[in-house]
C-alpha cells in the first residue's frame, strides 16, 4: 500500500565521516538497500526507509549532475545500488497495472522518475562496468567474500553440496562464540559455515564447533510445528543408522545450537543457503525402526530458548543483498559442473534442484493449509 510520505529527510547518515574520496558510506547505503528491497518484496511498500530513500535519490541525481561526481562504481556495487533501481522500477510497474486509473502518489512517482534517471545516467558514466557487474561480484564474493578460502571440488562423498575448505582455527570458549554469532547469520553452504567455526565438519550431523558448543544442522528431514507459543518442533528424519544423530541422546535436557538449510521441509527454512536460527533445548529424543523397510526414523522435539531475536525476524534472512549471492553462487555451481562433469550431469543437477524446490513449496503450502484450520 502506497501513501504520499513525509518530506525527505537529510543524507547525512548516508555520508562516511572519512575524509578520503569516497564520501558515501557503502554500509549504510546497503542497509537502505536492503531495507527497501525487502519492504517491497514483503510488504508490497517502500517500508520505513521510504523518506531516506527519497533523500538519497535526490541527492545522488544532484551529485550526478556535477562535473566530478562522488558516487564511484565499487559503492553501486557494494550497495547493490543498480538491484535497487530495477527493483523500484519493477514495483512502479506493479503498482500502475494494479491502480489502473487511481494516481500514485506524488512522492513515489518522483522517485520512479528519479530512479530512471540515475539507471540511464550509471549506464552511461560506467558503461562495459555497469552491464558486467554481477560478473564482478562474482569475483569478489569468490576471492575474498562469502566463498573465500572454499573451493568447488566434483570429489566429495556426501549430499550436500560441491565445496571443502581447508581452512582451520584454534578452538575458543563458547562465550566468544555467542559473540560471534548472531541468529540469522547467514552462509551460502555448510562448508561455509564449518571454515567460520559455528560447526565442526561439513556433514548433517551433530559437532562442536570452534567455539565448543554442540551445533546440529537441520539440512535435510521436515519439521512439524508443535507449539507457536513456545515455538516447540519435532524434527522428523528417515535413513539409516548413521541418520539418527545418536551422540544426541546424552545431550536431552541440554542447550544447542540449531541451522536450517533450504532443503529442509519446514515454514522456519530460509528461502536459499544455511541460516543460524539460535539455541534451542533438546525436550526429546527417539528413533524407530520400520521392520519391513530397515529404515529408520528419528524424532527430535526441540524448544527455542526464549529471550533471542525472534523467528518472525529471522524470516527476512537471507536478505536481498544475500540473495543476489545466492544467485551468483547456483550460476557459479552450475557452471562448473557443466564445464568439469559435462552436459548431462549439469541437467541432473538442474533437475534434481527444480524438484526438491517443488517439494518444498508443495509441503510449506500444505503446513500453512493445515495450520489456517488450527
Amino acid at each position: 500500500m502506497l501513501t504520499d510520505f513525509p518530506a525527505a529527510q537529510s543524507t547525512e547518515s548516508l555520508q562516511s565521516d572519512d575524509s578520503g574520496d569516497d564520501v558515501w558510506d557503502k554500509a549504510a547505503l546497503l542497509k537502505l538497500s536492503d531495507s527497501v528491497r525487502a519492504s517491497i518484496r514483503h510488504d508490497e511498500s517502500l517500508g520505513p526507509d521510504a523518506s531516506k530513500l527519497s533523500a538519497f535519490l535526490e541527492a545522488i541525481i544532484r551529485d550526478e549532475e556535477r562535473k566530478h561526481p562522488t558516487m564511484n562504481f565499487e559503492t553501486i556495487e557494494y550497495a547493490r545500488l543498480d538491484k535497487l533501481l530495477e527493483e523500484l522500477l519493477h514495483f512502479s510497474g506493479l503498482m500502475k497495472a494494479a491502480s489502473h486509473t487511481v494516481e500514485l502518489p506524488l512522492r513515489f512517482r518522483v522517485d520512479i522518475a528519479h530512479s530512471k534517471k540515475l539507471r540511464v545516467l550509471w549506464r552511461h558514466r560506467f558503461r562495459e562496468q555497469y552491464v558486467m557487474i554481477d560478473q564482478l561480484r562474482c569475483a569478489v564474493m569468490v576471492k575474498g567474500g562469502r566463498l573465500k578460502e572454499v573451493s568447488f571440488t566434483s570429489a566429495v562423498a556426501y549430499d550436500l553440496g560441491m565445496w571443502q575448505t581447508a581452512a582451520t582455527s584454534n578452538l575458543v570458549g563458547a562465550i566468544e562464540g555467542n559473540q560471534v554469532f548472531e541468529p540469522g547469520h547467514w552462509w551460502l553452504n555448510i562448508v561455509c559455515a564449518q571454515r567460520d567455526g559455528i560447526v565442526g565438519a561439513p556433514l548433517e550431523k551433530a559437532t562442536s564447533g570452534r567455539y565448543g558448543i554442540t551445533a546440529l544442522p537441520l539440512l535435510t528431514g521436515r519439521e512439524e510445528l508443535i507449539s507457536r507459543r513456545a515455538h516447540v518442533i519435532k524434527y522428523i528424519r528417515e535413513g539409516g543408522p548413521m541418520d539418527m544423530h545418536i551422540p544426541l541422546i546424552s545431550q536431552v535436557g541440554q542447550q544447542i545450537r540449531v541451522l536450517r538449510g533450504y532443503r529442509l521441509k519446514s515454514v522456519f527454512a530460509p528461502q536459499a543457503g544455511v541460516r543460524y536460527d539460535g539455541l534451542y533445548i533438546i525436550r526429546q529424543y527417539g528413533t524407530k525402526m520400520n521392520e519391513t523397510t530397515s529404515i529408520h526414523r528419528l524424532e527430535l522435539t526441540l524448544e527455542r530458548v526464549a529471550h533471542q531475536k525472534a523467528m518472525q525476524d529471522l524470516e527476512r534472512f537471507p536478505k536481498p543483498s544475500q540473495l543476489d549471492d545466492w544467485r551468483l553462487y547456483e550460476k557459479l555451481e552450475g557452471d562448473k559442473i557443466k564445464l568439469i562433469e559435462g552436459d548431462a550431469k549439469f541437467f541432473e543437477w538442474t533437475v534434481q534442484r527444480e524438484t526438491e524446490k517443488q517439494d518444498r513449496e508443495d509441503y510449506k503450502r500444505d503446513c500453512e493449509f493445515r495450520a489456517s484450520f488450527s
